[in-house]
C-alpha cells in the first residue's frame, strides 16, 4: 500500500501542468476577439463578471479534481492489484488532499496571471517551465528558490514524508503568490479601460 500511495499521490503532482494550461485557457479565452470588452460593456458590474467567473472556474476545478481523483485511485487499485477497502480510500483522500489543495492553489495562481496580463501565454510560460522541473534546477544553484510556488509544497506529494510529518508552510508561500497576483489582478480588472 505505501508504493501505491506513493505513486498516486506522484500522479496527482505530474497533472499540475494540465490544470495550469486548463486554467489558463479558460481565463484567458475572455482576451480573445474582444471578448472582455464585450463582456464589461454588457456586465457593467465588473465585480459581479469576476465573480461569476470564478465561480464557474470553482465548478469546473471540482469536476476536474473528481475525475482526476477517482481516476487515480482506480489505477491505483488495479496497477498494483489492491481490493477496494473504505480504509485505503479513506488514507488516499485524506493524504492526496493536501496535493489537491496545492494543485488548487497554483490553479487560482495560473488564473490570476491570465487575468492580469490578459492573456494565456504567460501563466504557461511561466508555471509550466517550473512544474516541469526548472524550479528544482534554480534550486540546485539558488538557495531562495525553495519559494517557488510549486517547489513550497512539493512535500507535500510524498507519501513517506506526510507519513512523518505534515508541514503545511509551502501552503502559506503559495497563499502569499496568491495574494500578491490576485490582489494586482483585481484591481487592474476594475479600473481597466476597455473602450
Amino acid at each position: 500500500q505505501t508504493k501505491a500511495l506513493s505513486e498516486a499521490l506522484h500522479a496527482l503532482y505530474l497533472a499540475q501542468p494540465v490544470i495550469v494550461i486548463f486554467t489558463s485557457l479558460y481565463f484567458a479565452q475572455e482576451f480573445v476577439k474582444s471578448g472582455m470588452r464585450t463582456n464589461f460593456l454588457t456586465v457593467s458590474n465588473r465585480k459581479a463578471w469576476l465573480a461569476g467567473k470564478f465561480l464557474f472556474l470553482a465548478v469546473l476545478l471540482l469536476v476536474l479534481y473528481s475525475v482526476m481523483i477517482g481516476s487515480c485511485f482506480f489505477v491505483m487499485l488495479a496497477r498494483f492489484d489492491l481490493d477496494f477497502s473504505w480504509p485505503l480510500l479513506g488514507k488516499f483522500l485524506y493524504y492526496s488532499s493536501f496535493g489537491l489543495l496545492s494543485n488548487l492553489f497554483l490553479a487560482l495562481l495560473a488564473a490570476g496571471l491570465a487575468l492580469l496580463f490578459q492573456s494565456w501565454v504567460v501563466p504557461v510560460s511561466v508555471l509550466f517551465p517550473l512544474l516541469i522541473g526548472l524550479s528544482r534546477l534554480l534550486a540546485t544553484f539558488i538557495k531562495e528558490a525553495k519559494y517557488l510556488p510549486d517547489l513550497a509544497t512539493l512535500n507535500l506529494f510524498e507519501y513517506e514524508g506526510l507519513q512523518n510529518s505534515i508541514d503545511l508552510s509551502g501552503l502559506g508561500i503559495q497563499l502569499f503568490w496568491l495574494a500578491l497576483i490576485w490582489s494586482s489582478a483585481i484591481f487592474l480588472t476594475l479600473k481597466r479601460d476597455v473602450r
